[in-house]
């Protein structure tokens, strides 16, 4: 009931402001009021999210938890897009529940019932999505069943799909193509590759190409690690191909053993920003195995895009560039990419400026000039004031003669002192609309209510005339018969 409760404040609380204090005013009863409070409470509804949106939105948390506990992050991602069905399950939307986690006798906390293989089934919920990311990580990581997934290397998504489905996660038998199809449709398989975020501390022996390693902290140094865990420095320097002295970075991967050989997958293709060297730490090779296989000289860097051999050896050298030229390059994109941030920044900070001005000019003028596209619900909107205020103070019967170019007064004092508000008289226009009007065109945020007062008619008439069940029944757009 809580959820329940609470999805159904949050949807209320979408409803503009302003558009609500304009339907309040209009209320003939408060019963009037109460049927639509309530039915946009119940009718009001969320946008969904995208695959694309869900993963921009969770792909830290992913790659946290991955660190952590040794699930990979294109795992986690492609598990929670098909399990929450990318966020807008009940069981997200309502419990934070992105994996579908089944209670269980070991669980504790909160919960919720929903349908799934049975009627009624008891779901875990959570306070935050990450507490269910977290939980999620666990409950693969504590299951005897899922132990044999842990012993892969995390870039290996393929066999990880392969061992959730042979372990029993989902009754689905395409469950492993499913998660593979994501994690290739969505390239997931890049943020296994990502660095690991700060405050982030593994909680498990890490190792990669089965080599130990740690991911070092902030503060940390190569001579702090070296006595931390009884290793000489010079060796970590030398597992890790660093020179002597070299200074790392929280979240560096740092060897505790010599890597191998061979890398942990057999190639990688090259992405803009990476370095040899990088690569020869990412999968657990020795930085002169890797020249010796690609047939590059110490120093030479490989153009992004370049096909780097991890096991093999390639018959033919690659492209390849020094690397002071490299960093020059990679200066000019940097130096390029903020150049443009700065230009882009400049055109929009003008462009807030002159929409700015063209807001002031038009609420001192007190009018403003209609342009295509334009309706009287929008720029009632955009300058906080009441339709029905706009309506009365501009002497409109019906939107219908309105037309690009006119003007539309913003207050009572402006349309007065154009010699509109004051000059108008309700009845005479009533008696006007009355005469020639006979057909209504709803705009957006009109009311009944409003209609019956400009036509001088009440809202039994306006049923029967229209055939309506209700007043709270008419719709933008729709042609109303407002006399006989």
């Amino acid at each position: 009931m809580l959820f329940r409760t609470v999805c159904k404040i949050q949807k209320f609380m979408t409803i503009h402001l302003t558009y609500l204090c304009s339907i309040v005013r209009c209320m003939k009863t408060p019963f009037t009021f109460l049927f639509l409070l309530i039915s946009a409470i119940v009718f009001a509804q969320p946008s969904k999210m995208s695959s694309d949106q869900y993963i921009v939105k969770y792909k830290d948390i992913a790659i946290a938890e991955m660190y952590r506990s040794g699930v990979p992050a294109s795992i986690t991602l492609a598990q929670g897009i098909l399990e929450s069905q990318n966020g807008n399950s009940r069981l997200a939307r309502e419990a934070n529940n992105h994996f579908g986690i089944k209670c269980k006798s070991t669980w504790t906390g909160k919960t919720i019932i929903a349908d799934d293989d049975a009627v009624g089934e008891c779901f875990r919920a959570y306070e935050s999505v990450q507490e269910s990311y977290k939980d999620h990580s666990n409950f693969l990581r504590e299951n005897w069943r899922y132990s044999e997934c842990f012993k892969l290397e995390r870039t290996d998504y393929s066999s990880w799909a392969d061992g959730l489905k042979k372990a029993g996660y989902a009754t689905n038998p395409k469950y492993n193509t499913l998660i593979t199809g994501l994690i290739e449709r969505y390239n997931l398989h890049q943020y296994d590759l990502a660095p690991m975020p700060a405050g982030v501390v593994p909680e498990f022996e890490v190792k990669n190409n089965n080599i130990p390693l740690i991911y070092a902290q902030e503060g940390e140094s190569i001579n702090g690690i070296a006595q931390k865990n009884d290793i000489d420095s010079k060796l970590i320097y030398r597992y890790n191909d660093l020179p002597k002295g070299t200074a790392i970075e929280p979240g560096d991967m740092v060897y505790l053993k010599p890597k191998k050989r061979k890398g942990s997958e057999p190639y990688h293709i090259v992405q803009e920003g990476e370095n040899i060297h990088d690569l020869s730490q990412i999968y657990g090779i020795k930085l002169k195995q890797l020249y010796k296989k690609n047939k590059i000289e110490p120093g030479e860097e490989v153009a992004v895009g370049t096909i780097l051999y991890l096991q093999k050896k390639r018959d033919d050298k690659p492209v390849t560039i020094s690397k002071e030229e490299l960093e020059r390059q990679e200066k000019e994109k940097k130096d390029a990419a903020e150049n443009e941030k700065k230009i882009k920044e400049t055109e929009a900070k003008n462009a807030l400026e002159k929409e700015a001005a063209a807001e002031e000019k038009i609420i001192n003028s007190g009018y403003y000039t209609l342009k295509a596209g334009d309706n009287l619900y929008r720029i009632s909107e955009k300058y906080h004031v009441f339709m029905e205020d706009l309506l009365e103070w501009n002497g409109i019967v019906s939107t219908d003669g309105l037309k690009v170019g006119d003007k539309i007064y913003l207050t009572k004092e402006a349309a007065a002192k154009a010699g509109l508000a004051k000059n108008t008289d309700p009845k005479k226009e009533r008696e006007k609309a009355e005469t020639k009007a006979k057909v209504h065109t709803v705009v957006k945020g009109e009311t009944a209510y409003r209609i019956c007062k400009t036509y001088g008619i009440n809202t039994s008439q306006l049923m029967d005339w229209n055939g309506l069940k209700s007043v709270e029944s008419i719709r933008e757009g729709q042609k109303l018969k407002v006399g006989e």
